[in-house]
């Protein structure tokens, strides 16, 4: 049975594990089925092999409906294609190289909003962690503190959430909504400044919230992958170990959901939190609180993104069974540390 991780090492900037928690790139390393011994997974860049995966054009993007859409420049084409057949699409044999990185698109679409072939693979499938927040989700982050400056906080508050919509999105909104109170509304800088400054990181603290919930690994298509491995086991009747083995799937569905379920419910305390009524002159509790779920759902992301990865690789017809039964031990460990899923009301 295959045990052996095949990931590239540990960055140095990579989270510590929390407290009760073991670290979750030591914890029953992830094997990626179909990967050669020693071979680093996933690669650093989409570098397909077959030629005409680098056909001019040729890029992914995630629909609108959430599938992955095939783009070519030619026509504006865009072909929605189900991923779990792509490989059809461009005559790629399950198990291959190319294969399993067709698997790594749907990942990377939550990171990227698109991927040509040849492009770096984003960082947080390297287990690399951004420190700095995409604009947009600075943004939605900014326009909920707005709402609540607008309801909710004195005169200079009020001031500066009006001065707020009045100035262009981004990291410089603040700094240009202080001078707007300032000049159009004659409020004194040593009062509106040090009130922007607080809300200015209250802001960046939920906008990490955002942008880590929106890089959690893809958990329905997990489950999907999942529940489809489970039917086709049940249906094989040609392997000794069948027996065994869909019991351990068995024992999977039911609880397959909790990474995605447990992500949800921290980011809806997160923000459910930005709308309680607070004080925002003094937002240090706030900002904390926010930290924190932004660790909580990191916790998550890092102790399941390399193994949903891994199930996405599962052709259920032809991956080898002892690599889907060590992904199935795997996975039930990973289960199995209930701290992980606790509810975010729970200290």
């Amino acid at each position: 049975m295959p045990d052996q991780a095949t990931h590239a090492p540990d960055n140095a900037s990579n989270p510590a594990p929390r407290a009760g928690l073991p670290d979750p790139r030591r914890f029953d390393p992830v094997a990626f089925p179909g990967a050669e011994p020693g071979e680093a997974w996933p690669p650093t860049h989409f570098n397909f092999h077959a030629p005409w995966m680098h056909e001019p054009g040729l890029g992914f993007e995630r629909d609108a409906s959430g599938g992955i859409a095939v783009v070519r420049s030619f026509a504006h084409l865009r072909l929605l294609v189900d991923i779990d057949t792509a490989h059809q699409l461009f005559d790629l044999a399950p198990g291959s190289r190319d294969f399993r990185l067709l698997r790594l698109i749907p990942a990377a679409l939550r990171c990227v909003d698109r991927i040509l072939p040849g492009d770096p693979m984003p960082g947080p499938l390297l287990d690399e962690e951004e420190e700095v927040p995409e604009e947009h989700h600075l943004y939605a982050a900014t326009t909920a503190m707005v709402e609540r400056l607008a309801s909710q906080a004195g005169e200079e508050g009020q001031a500066l959430a009006e001065a707020m919509r009045r100035v262009p999105p981004g990291p410089g909104m603040f700094e240009a909504a202080v001078a707007r109170c300032i000049t159009r509304f004659g409020f004194p800088m040593a009062t509106v400044a040090p009130l922007a400054r607080r809300l200015q990181r209250l802001a960046n603290a939920h906008a990490r919230v955002l942008a880590t919930a929106a890089a959690q690994p893809d958990y329905a298509a997990m489950e999907k992958v999942v529940l489809r491995t489970r039917q086709t086991l049940g249906a094989d009747r040609g392997w000794v170990g069948g027996g065994l083995l869909t019991r351990a799937m068995d024992g999977l569905l039911p609880q397959i959901n909790r990474p995605r379920r447990a992500s949800a419910a921290i980011l809806a305390a997160a923000e459910e939190a930005m709308r309680r009524p607070l004080p925002l002159e003094a937002p240090t509790r706030l900002i904390l609180e926010q930290d924190g779920y932004r660790d909580r759902l990191l916790d998550i992301s890092v102790f399941w993104r390399r193994l949903s990865a891994a199930w996405m690789t599962v052709d259920p017809d032809t991956t080898d069974r002892r690599e889907i039964e060590a992904l199935a031990r795997n996975t039930l460990r990973r289960l199995s540390l209930t701290s992980l899923y606790r509810p975010p009301d729970e200290p």
